[in-house]
Parts: structure tokens; C-alpha cells; sequence
């Protein structure tokens, strides 16, 4: 068991680490980036409990009951958060990328408060860090950055910006609900049929795309906004370099 929470914790920090390089012009102090994935991981344990007594407030609850309920509660969790620290902290929340930071921030703290939870749940999992908690790790800082991303984008705007984060909302829950079906259809100890399986890689590899597609936008207002002369770069090394040698010459 202290093999799992040393892997995990140190694939939180790698993680946490790539989500600070993001904002590559304009850093956020560290203490308010530990705030917003200790708000995160409350606001996981809160869901629990919201999750719990709504769903005992139902006559039948079933998976889709269950994965719906899921799904609205944690996303809208950490958009609170994200709009708690952007009220909080006016000074720090100023620039584009700040609402994927804390959204993805959040996400982090959500991952590490779920995954420790159904580690007590189940004393005799394995002690390493299976794959499962990897996949629970990414997807919740993903859907986090997105959901936060509005925010950050559109924070001198904000009937714009309760827009966004709305339709934001929307599209997570949308993500987080299909995810949460799919991995809740596959009896325990049962192997995903290939539909399944096609299902989850798509919706990963969706998620993925809008995320990274999602930091591009804030990463490109930031640099117009704080140093449009840097000449910085989300692909840094090696990937400049592996860019550089492929780019066609004129």
C-alpha cells in the first residue's frame, strides 16, 4: 500500500507540474495553485456525500441514475471552485489560462481525494498504482481544465463568462456522464466487449483533443496579452526539436 500512494503522489506532482507549465507567461503562486487542489479535494468529498443523499432520494436508482448524478455533482463542484478562487483572488486571476490552471488544479485534488477513498474502500487492492487510477487521475484534471477554462478566457466579461462556464458544464457532464456508463456496464471482473472498449478510447481521446485544443486558445491570449514578443513555446524541448527537423523547408 505504500507503494500505491508513493506512485500516485508522484504522478500527481508530474502532473501538477505539466499543468504549471502551461501558463508559460504569466506563473500563479504556488500557494493558491495547493489551495485550489485542497478545494478540489474537499469539494470530492462534499460530492459523496451530495451524491449519496440524492441518489437515496430517488425510488430506483440504476447506473444511468447513478453515473448522471455522478457526473453533474463532481463537475459543478469544480467549477465552484474555479469561480471561488477567481473571486477570491482577483489579483492572481488574470490571465486566459488561469481557469484551465485551477479548473485542471481542482481536478488533481478531486482525482487524489477519489482515489484514496476506494483505496480504504478496498484494503487488498494491488499495491502498485494500476492502471485504472492513471486513467481516473488524467480524466478528472481534463474535464477540470475545461470546465474552468471559460472562466479564465472570459473574465472581463461576465455575463460572458457564466455563459461559457455553462455551456462548459455542459459538455463535461456530457463527457463525464458517457464515461462513468461505460465503466459502470462492465460487470466486476469482467473483460469491456470491443463496442466498450471503442466507446472509452473515444471519449479519451475526445476529451484529450478538446482539452489540448482548450490550452492552445488560453496559451496564445496569454502570450498576446502578457508577452507577445516571447518567443516560448507550449511544445518545448524535445518536441521543438522533433518539430523543427519535420517542418517542411521553403
Amino acid at each position: 500500500m505504500l507503494l500505491f500512494f508513493f506512485t500516485l503522489t508522484l504522478c500527481a506532482c508530474l502532473t501538477a507540474g505539466l499543468v504549471y507549465r502551461y501558463d508559460l507567461y504569466e506563473h500563479e503562486p504556488a500557494w493558491l495553485l495547493a489551495l485550489a487542489v485542497g478545494l478540489g479535494a474537499g469539494a470530492m468529498g462534499l460530492a459523496g456525500h451530495v451524491e449519496a443523499w440524492v441518489l437515496a432520494g430517488l425510488a430506483r436508482a440504476g447506473l444511468l441514475h447513478v453515473a448522471a448524478v455522478a457526473a453533474l455533482v463532481e463537475e459543478a463542484l469544480k467549477l465552484l471552485v474555479v469561480a471561488a478562487v477567481a473571486l477570491l483572488a482577483r489579483r492572481e486571476f488574470d490571465d486566459a489560462m488561469d481557469g484551465v490552471v485551477y479548473g485542471s488544479m481542482a481536478g488533481l485534488g478531486a482525482a487524489l481525494e477519489e482515489s484514496v477513498f476506494y483505496s480504504r474502500l478496498v484494503p487488498g487492492m494491488a499495491p502498485s498504482l494500476p492502471a485504472a487510477e492513471l486513467v481516473r487521475l488524467w480524466a478528472h484534471v481534463v474535464l477540470g481544465g475545461i470546465v474552468g477554462f471559460p472562466v479564465g478566457f472570459w473574465r472581463t466579461r461576465p455575463g460572458r463568462s457564466a455563459g461559457g462556464a455553462l455551456g462548459g458544464l455542459l459538455v463535461v457532464v456530457v463527457l463525464h456522464f458517457g464515461w462513468d456508463a461505460l465503466v459502470l456496464s462492465v460487470p466486476d471482473g469482467a473483460v469491456p466487449s470491443v463496442p466498450q472498449t471503442l466507446g472509452g478510447l473515444g471519449l479519451m481521446l475526445g476529451s484529450l483533443a478538446l482539452y489540448g485544443r482548450l490550452v492552445a486558445i488560453a496559451s496564445a491570449r496569454s502570450r498576446q496579452e502578457f508577452a507577445p514578443g516571447s518567443l516560448r513555446q507550449l511544445w518545448g524541448w524535445p518536441f521543438a526539436q522533433l518539430l523543427r527537423r519535420f517542418r517542411p523547408r521553403g
